[in-house]
C-alpha cells in the first residue's frame, strides 16, 4: 500500500475512532494494517457512530418533551409568557442567559428554539 494512502486510512481511522469512542487511539498501531483491515474497523466504527446518533436523538426528543412541559408548569406557575418562562428556567439552571449552554444544560438538541422572540 503506498504511503500517502496508509496516511489517508489512518486519517480516517484517527477521525472515525474519535467519533466512537470520544478519544484518539493513541495506542493502536495500524503501521501493519492492509486496506482490508482499515475497511473492517470503519464498518464496525460506523455501525457505533450510527447507533450513537439514533440514541442522542432519542435522548434529545425526551429532553425537549421534558423541556416544554417545564415551560407550560413554568407559565403556569406565573411566568405568563414563553419567554418569562425561559428567563426563569436560565436562573434556575445558572445558564447566565446562554440558550446555547442552556441547550446543552438540559440535554436538548443545539440551536433548539427557545424562545419566540429574538
Amino acid at each position: 500500500m503506498q504511503q500517502a494512502v496508509r496516511d489517508n486510512l489512518q486519517d480516517v481511522f484517527w477521525d472515525m475512532y474519535k467519533d466512537a469512542h470520544g478519544m484518539r487511539p493513541r495506542f493502536v498501531d495500524t503501521s501493519a494494517w492492509t486496506e482490508e483491515d482499515f475497511e473492517k474497523e470503519f464498518t464496525y466504527l460506523q455501525g457505533i457512530i450510527t447507533r450513537d446518533l439514533e440514541e442522542q436523538a432519542v435522548r434529545q426528543a425526551q429532553a425537549a418533551r421534558d423541556f416544554e412541559t417545564r415551560i407550560s408548569e413554568t407559565i403556569a406557575m406565573g411566568a405568563w409568557t414563553r419567554d418569562n418562562a425561559i428567563r426563569w428556567i436560565h436562573e434556575a439552571e445558572s445558564s447566565g442567559g446562554d440558550d446555547d449552554y442552556l441547550c446543552h444544560l438540559l440535554g436538548l438538541k443545539y440551536g433548539y428554539k427557545l424562545r419566540t422572540t429574538a
